[in-house]
């Protein structure tokens, strides 16, 4: 069953001749973009992951171009590198008018021009996640303004009703085959499994090689520490990797967008590399398989439970990022100087282009009060707070501090 999504209208309304849909396999992007060929927002589609089409593109770039409608769709684009340079001519020809949606499962257009983009100043770039819950519930308005009711403080007044338990919430996930049907854990898990494994060994770029083995090894380290900061040293250690080998591996991982790292706000910002980073899945249902897989013990004792309310959190948060009026960009927060368990510690940091910053700190329990806002409250002190959150399992919004509440974590996906 079709899903709509927030981000559609950005899609349908881009002010730029090429709109760029990159995402993970089996995330949505194909339904997504032939339903709004089937509405009349594109005239055509093409998938470049058919070998004929593939083979005729190919063989005759500038004329497979030509024959395509005014504005077309054109699936796993990465599949033909020299697609995006030669649509850069096209889109600057004079009174052209052409319109592209080009869709994939891996960066597009990154390796032209010396290894800079050739569409830039043509395109604008979106990333397609898994469906977030509000999606789910048929209210994809939530996710479209999250942001903006983040800072403005609009989202205290969201409609809190009843929703399904959070570890159902967080089980299901947000790949359809598993979010939108009832599948038992270990159906789900196969799933799972199956998915993550079919995604590092698809040819989603053209001429890329590398050992799926390591690669799953590499993504299990991840998924087994949900909201882990990143060391690759120890990570390398523990998987008997060489660390230099372990960041070639994240390298394929991001750019199959089954990870992402947030840096951490503390850092100054000309030191800022994925080196310290929190690590997050793209979505729960691989970290819960791959716990499950590698300990069932450790999932069933409920340690991770925390830790993966953080993960899924930020799930539901980075979608409406991309989808924010203005440049945002997301953080955690932790003093670089305090290397002690325990430090205060902000889980999640919106910035947007104007310095306004938003915190959210995630708590895995149905009561809270204001020790649990101690991060929060140490960073407004550092750089004053638009807003901060503790997200919580409870059912009431209570202030904690000035501009800090508890918030029922199901106002991510219910409307206000």
């Amino acid at each position: 069953m079709f899903r709509s999504r927030s981000i559609s209208r950005q899609l349908v309304d881009s002010p730029m001749p090429v709109t760029i849909l990159e995402g993970a396999r089996a995330v949505g992007k194909t339904a997504l973009v032939r339903n709004l060929v089937e509405q009349g927002h594109y005239d055509g589609y093409e998938n470049l992951a058919d070998p004929q089409t593939r083979a005729i593109a190919l063989a005759d770039l500038p004329g497979w171009v030509a024959s395509l409608p005014r504005s077309a769709v054109i699936d796993e684009a990465q599949l033909v590198p020299d697609l995006p340079l030669y649509l850069k001519f096209v889109v600057d020809e004079p009174g052209s008018g052409r319109r592209f949606l080009l869709t994939g499962s891996a960066a597009i257009g990154r390796r032209g021009l010396g290894g800079s983009d050739p569409l830039t100043g043509r395109s604008i770039r979106h990333q397609l996640r898994p469906l977030t819950a509000a999606e789910l519930a048929g209210n994809p308005a939530r996710t479209y303004d999250l942001v903006s009711d983040l800072f403005s403080g609009r989202i205290r007044d969201a409609a809190i009703g009843d929703s399904p338990p959070i570890e159902t919430v967080v089980e299901r996930g947000g790949f359809a085959p598993v979010a939108l049907r009832n599948l038992p854990p270990d159906l789900a898990d196969a799933w799972a499994y199956a998915t993550v494994v079919g995604l590092l060994t698809d040819d989603v770029l053209p001429d890329e090689r590398f050992d799926g083995g390591v690669a799953l090894r590499v993504l299990d380290g991840c998924l087994r520490n949900p909201s882990g900061i990143l060391n690759s040293a120890s990570l390398g250690q523990r998987l008997g990797l060489d660390p230099r080998t372990v960041d070639r591996y994240l390298d394929v991982l991001e750019r199959r967008f089954l990870l992402d790292f947030l840096p951490n706000l503390a850092t100054s910002a000309v030191r800022q590399t994925r080196a310290r980073s929190k690590v997050h899945a793209l979505d729960s249902v691989f970290s819960i398989e791959s716990i499950r897989r590698g300990n069932p013990a450790t999932f069933a004792s409920g340690e991770m439970r925390g830790p993966l309310l953080e993960s899924w959190v930020v799930s539901q948060v980075l979608p409406a990022v991309d989808l924010a009026p203005r440049p945002v960009n997301a953080f955690y927060w932790r003093d670089a100087k305090q290397r002690k368990q325990g430090s205060n510690e902000v889980d999640l940091v919106l910035v947007d282009s104007e310095d306004r910053a938003v915190g959210l700190e995630v708590k895995a329990s149905t009561t809270v009060g204001p020790s649990d806002a101690a991060g929060l409250v140490e960073l407004d002190q550092r750089r004053t707070l638009a807003a901060g959150y503790v997200l919580y399992l409870g059912s009431k919004t209570i202030r904690l501090a000035d501009r800090i509440y508890a918030l029922p974590v199901s106002a991510l996906w219910t409307l206000s």
